[in-house]
């Protein structure tokens, strides 16, 4: 295994732990980030680039629908009406 593959899976296994320890939906993107970099560097370590291509374009995509999913929770636990 050579050492690109290692530091990724590691950095993949440290956000995902960070994920799980953390409470508050805002405060799991970071460690979200990290998870997916280290599992699209582990992809990339092993040659498929072109699929590395395609999940940061994917991971950018997911990233958004993410944070809209939280503004629509947040106002749900506010008490707003949501919006159509």
């Amino acid at each position: 295994m050579n050492w690109l593959l290692t530091a990724s899976l590691t950095i993949c296994g440290i956000g995902a732990v960070a994920t799980v320890l953390r409470r508050d939906p805002l405060d799991k993107l970071p460690p979200i980030g990290l998870m997916k970099s280290g599992l699209i560097g582990a992809v990339a370590a092993e040659g498929y680039l072109d699929v590395a291509a395609a999940a940061v374009v994917l991971e950018a995509v997911g990233t958004i629908m993410f944070c809209v999913y939280l503004i629509r929770i947040e106002e749900v636990r506010r008490g707003e009406r949501p919006r159509p």
